[in-house]
């Protein structure tokens, strides 16, 4: 049966329809890079259904690409400033600091509150690492036979877009972990890497402001968003 709808919108960060790259957000926290203006963080939170804060992470404002987690805790990369690291646990969220010479973690991890997709090419103790903060299973896993599984598919506990270069087992390997159903589409008038264009959670979701209606229909099917 399908759930209730939430609500979606259309948003940019510093002028830049690539969303999911500059911010990241889980069930309880949505994290902008730091500048980011008071009207933005309010559009967040009201889309989203969560808390929101303003902070960079390893100095940059690609949050989207250095960060990535679930409800259980949001993972940063060792890079990280433990300035950074206070402020976002100072809303109540639990950090963990994942020691991986792969620092780009939004990248290279898909997960929902039900398990997480992670690059094959990750160390045994980075998987346990990561296993033992998100507090779900963990399979490696790829898209289109690539390992940046991350940056080519985004996740929610309600489903998953990914990168149309996905295959049959690649999609039901993913489905199996997630616990959720899998889709394929783009973001922002054609990019294949739905990640770039989106942030989500299960009670709403922003969207890249050049994604076209078709898109946003694909968007609205497999995360149930109105």
């Amino acid at each position: 049966m399908r759930g209730r709808l939430v609500p979606v919108i259309l948003s940019d960060i510093f002028g830049d329809p690539n969303v999911g790259i500059f911010s990241f957000a889980n069930e309880n926290l949505a994290v902008l890079p730091a500048g980011i203006s008071a009207k933005k963080l309010d559009s967040y939170r009201e889309a989203l259904g969560t808390e929101a804060c303003s902070i960079g992470v390893a100095d940059s404002r690609l949050v989207g690409v250095y960060a990535c987690g679930n409800s259980n805790a949001i993972l940063l990369p060792y890079i990280a400033t433990q300035e950074e690291i206070s402020k976002i646990r100072s809303t109540g969220a639990r950090v963990a600091i994942i020691q991986e010479k792969r620092t780009a973690l939004g990248n290279i991890i898909l997960c929902n509150d039900y398990g997480a997709v992670i690059d094959p090419r990750l160390k045994p103790k980075t998987v346990t690492a990561i296993e033992k903060a998100l507090k779900v299973p963990v399979q490696t896993g790829t898209i289109g036979g690539l390992p940046q599984i991350g940056s080519l598919a985004i996740a929610s506990n309600k489903g998953v877009l990914a990168n149309p270069l996905i295959d049959e087992s690649e999609k039901a390997r993913i489905s199996e972990v997630l616990k959720v159903p899998v889709s394929v589409g783009t973001v922002n008038s054609g990019v294949p890497y739905p990640k770039s264009g989106i942030v989500v959670n299960s009670k709403g979701a922003v969207v890249g402001s050049h994604t076209l209606g078709s898109e946003l229909l694909a968007v609205s099917s497999v995360f149930q968003t109105d």
